[in-house]
């Protein structure tokens, strides 16, 4: 990623922040260079889950004064990069990421879960699989999947309570409600790692990040990173100058 294609300073900090305020999070960082007519922590051009997982690592990047250093920016804004372009796939592409948010081996909920729980999980990724390959599921293998994995949340230790949660959560995501909440599942997900971390909070929130980037790029078919010269404010024709690159940019 250019940084000196960002024509305005800023200092990536924790949180949401109004224009003008010299803050932002990396999400708002893309949302100005690929043109959002209105500056959000959402833009435009990426998909919501993915710039929610972005927003929770740059808020767990932040050092004790809100602000993230020079080193933990760029890696915010490498992430936050690397969504361009992830916005308007199918829905098969959800729903086979989202039986990867819950199952991976590598970076699923699954693995929080207490053995009671585990079929629970994988049976609802299943039905996600099921429906990216064309099958979908009736509403009634649904329904039962989600009672199933409801009725064992009271046994549940907190970081498995959030994965099992993320799983029956993400069976009411069908048909023309999937996007509108799958970034709630996300969350949900999300907290579940941040729980189960601990300590090491902000190093498993980020590899999990750069994961689930990856995994939904592979499963759209997106090959390669986004190009900065297609998509910047740098490159329209009713933009600005780009301005010399600030190191404030970079948090310092």
């Amino acid at each position: 990623m250019d940084l000196y294609r960002i024509t305005h300073p800023l200092r990536l900090a924790k949180g949401s922040h109004q224009p003008g305020s010299g803050k932002g999070c990396a999400m708002n960082v893309i949302s100005y260079i690929t043109g959002d007519d209105q500056i959000t922590d959402f833009p435009v051009c990426s998909a919501r889950p993915l710039s929610l997982l972005v927003q929770s690592s740059n808020d767990v990047l932040a050092g004790a004064d809100g602000y993230l250093s020079p080193e933990n920016s760029v890696l915010a804004l490498d992430l936050a990069w690397r969504t361009v372009g992830t916005a308007d796939v199918p829905d098969a592409v959800v729903h086979a990421w989202l039986a990867e948010l819950l199952a991976n081996p590598t970076w699923g909920v699954l693995r929080y879960a207490k053995i009671t729980a585990v079929k629970a999980i994988l049976d609802i990724a299943e039905l996600h699989r099921a429906a990216a390959s064309g099958n979908m599921p009736p509403v009634a293998a649904w329904d039962a999947a989600e009672r199933a994995a409801r009725a064992l949340t009271p046994t549940l230790d907190a970081a498995g309570l959030y994965a099992v949660r993320a799983a029956y959560e993400s069976t009411t995501l069908v048909d023309t409600r999937l996007r509108v909440t799958v970034e709630e599942v996300t969350a949900y997900a999300v907290r579940a790692h941040a729980l189960a971390a601990r300590t090491s909070m902000a190093s498993r929130i980020v590899e999990v990040t750069g994961h689930a980037i990856d995994s939904w790029r592979q499963l759209a078919g997106l090959d390669g990173s986004p190009s900065l010269s297609h998509t910047t404010r740098a490159h329209r024709a009713d933009s600005r100058r780009a301005a010399p690159h600030s190191a404030a940019l970079a948090g310092s």
